[in-house]
């Protein structure tokens, strides 16, 4: 019995040490001096996207800088491709991105999300000459999708088998050569790039409904607090 109470005697110890031992707050909250590090993924105009003197641009860049101004902090921007955001946010190497993220519940299990900036959906962007896809022909369509998209586990519960580009900029260049039928992605930037084809592609009616986040480290509260009172106050689009 003496044994077994000094066992725990021990082990309670240890573990008061070993509390005692990690820092109370996150050294990236305690420093204010320390730069927030935001994720881009550039290929998505109009909300981000390079200008043509490749400075990163766009609505989603606008939204962060004005969450790094209400927390007083140094924006570093750091253009990344669309599937290593989460990777980065979970691993702790990243405080936020702003890409269109649609939330979703199994996100949520690696990254915390702000209150909707914005609400969007869905669309097949097709060649005019070409099929007009529907999802009554899913398994007869080449689907082209951006990897690690929501859009890809939607035509994946529906029986299709997409195409998985890593930028959404190669799908659409494989839809132009005729090497898939459409590309399924946000319809706020496929209308963009629908208008600026001459004609030459068209987008779908909407087909789902998604509110879009921003995506921050579960270390960072501080950042979620940001965002949120930014969005709150008009920050929104």
């Amino acid at each position: 019995m003496k044994n077994s109470l000094l066992l725990l005697a021990l082990v309670a110890l240890a573990g008061c040490s070993d509390r005692a031992a990690r820092p109370a707050v996150d050294p990236r909250i305690a420093d204010a001096t320390r730069p927030l590090v935001f994720l881009a993924n550039p290929t998505e105009p109009p909300c981000t996207y390079r200008n043509e003197a490749g400075e990163i641009v766009g609505t989603d860049i606008d939204l962060a800088r004005r969450i790094a101004a209400k927390m007083g902090r140094e924006l570093v921007m750091e253009g990344v491709d669309f599937i290593d955001i989460l990777p980065r946010l979970k691993a702790g190497t990243a405080d936020f991105s702003i890409a269109t993220i649609t939330m979703t519940e199994a996100r949520r299990r690696d990254v915390d999300f702000s209150v909707p900036y914005g609400e969007g959906g869905a669309r097949f962007l097709y060649r005019t000459d070409g099929k007009r896809p529907r999802l009554s022909q899913l398994m007869a369509l080449r689907i082209g999708i951006e990897a690690d998209s929501a859009h890809d586990i939607y035509l994946c519960l529906r029986g299709g088998d997409p195409k998985r580009y890593l930028r959404i900029q190669d799908a659409v260049a494989a839809l132009k050569a005729g090497e898939i039928d459409a590309v399924l992605f946000d319809g706020m930037q496929l209308t963009t790039l629908a208008d600026a084809s001459g004609g030459t592609l068209a987008v779908s009616a909407p087909l789902t409904r998604e509110f879009y986040g921003v995506a921050v480290d579960k270390r960072r509260p501080d950042v979620l607090a940001a965002a949120n009172a930014v969005i709150a106050e008009g920050g929104a689009r």
